[in-house]
């Protein structure tokens, strides 16, 4: 298992390089890039189109696409007024819910990770908030990043493969940022994230036979009856591999689907649609 982490920022890539042994690839040029051994990190810069790219030309680089899981690691704002809720400096988050502000785009990270650790609604920003921005997004976490780190992943790899984790840093207060703040702010919650880790190298291990001689041959009697494109193929499998991991069970009766072969591309496209809510995990 090769495992991914994308920063925004050099403090918080700081803890992270020196945690896993990192050293910098002198071979990556359109982004800074650590390695050691199965794990690499990539620092983007701020802003979503920046993780966007840096996702992108971080996978670019790995083979076995199956074989790795990609965590988005920062800090984040938090929509929380001051001293008045649960909600610390420093408390670790799991993103279940990326909302994208720009667009009114919302992206659904898979949680099959077991690790017990809180999680989040996050909105993602094209500018700073402060508290006065508050209630235009929705109550929970606010970054910049994570969005364009989703989008991007989610063109190569299953949704059980991205894990986004956030830290609070601040409560949307506008302040001079501190580099030693954010770098402590992360080494705090190191064991969380090695926790995370373990847990979807587990899920990896597991998804990796979830898929039976059955499950296969029907998946291509799908392809060709729907005239599957490629990167329809790819969605296909990855929700039947979600649909067995979440739900334990055997996939559904689908000959409905594959009683006759599509005639039109809209024909097709209507029914991997129904296909796709048929599979979807509630």
């Amino acid at each position: 298992m090769h495992f991914l982490i994308t920063v925004a920022l050099h403090p918080e890539a700081r803890p992270l390089i020196a945690h896993f042994g990192l050293k910098q690839d002198t071979t990556a040029h359109a982004v800074p890039i650590f390695n050691r051994d199965n794990v690499s990190l990539a620092v983007s810069g701020v802003g979503r189109l920046k993780s966007a790219i840096a996702t992108t030309y971080l996978l670019s680089r790995v083979s076995a696409p199956d074989k790795i899981g990609l965590l988005n690691i920062g800090i984040a704002g938090h929509t929380q007024i001051p001293t008045t809720g649960p909600v610390e400096i420093g408390d670790l988050f799991l993103v279940h819910k990326i909302a994208e502000q720009a667009t009114g785009h919302t992206f659904y990270p898979d949680m099959l990770v077991q690790v017990h650790l809180p999680e989040s609604v996050l909105t993602t920003v094209d500018r700073p908030l402060d508290q006065s921005d508050g209630m235009e997004v929705e109550a929970g976490l606010v970054d910049m990043e994570a969005a364009g780190f989703y989008q991007a992943a989610a063109a190569f790899l299953a949704p059980h493969q991205i894990h986004c984790i956030k830290v609070v840093s601040d409560f949307l207060e506008v302040q001079r940022f501190d580099k030693a703040m954010v770098s402590h702010l992360i080494e705090q919650r190191l064991t969380d994230i090695d926790r995370i880790i373990a847990a979807q190298n587990t899920v990896a291990k597991a998804s990796s036979d979830i898929l039976d001689e059955t499950d296969r041959s029907m998946m291509n009697h799908l392809n060709r009856c729907l005239r599957l494109t490629v990167s329809q193929h790819k969605m296909l499998t990855d929700t039947v591999r979600t649909y067995k991991l979440h739900t334990g069970k055997a996939l559904p009766d689908l000959s409905a689907f594959t009683q006759t072969v599509v005639t039109t591309r809209q024909e097709g496209k209507d029914r991997f649609e129904r296909l796709g809510q048929l599979l979807m995990v509630k």
